[in-house]
């Protein structure tokens, strides 16, 4: 969820990557908890009507999902495996 109080966006880049500032990050252990987290940013998008759809978002929308889990080999040492979705919303997009 991006900073309501932040209007303009500021791009950062660092070694891990490109990552925009104010950006909020949650962990979650439930699907209902992923679930509250992407409708409260979803209602702080800003919503507005164009000659293509009367219901049309105005702003883009990046929702990441990454999911972590960890297990032990034969030998006793943990393995760690990372996998990520983003889900992207364009706007302006609806054709």
């Amino acid at each position: 969820m991006l900073n309501k109080k932040s209007p303009k966006l500021e791009l950062k880049d660092k070694d891990t990557g490109v990552y925009v500032k104010d950006l909020s990050t949650f962990v979650v252990k439930k699907p209902d908890d992923m679930l509250r987290v992407f409708t409260e940013g979803n209602m702080n998008r800003h919503v507005g009507m164009t000659k293509m759809n009367e219901h049309s978002s105005r702003s883009h929308s990046v929702f990441t999902i990454t999911v972590e889990s960890s297990e032990m080999d034969e030998e006793g040492e943990s393995h760690i495996k990372v996998g990520k979705l983003n889900i992207v919303d364009l706007a302006g997009s609806e054709r």
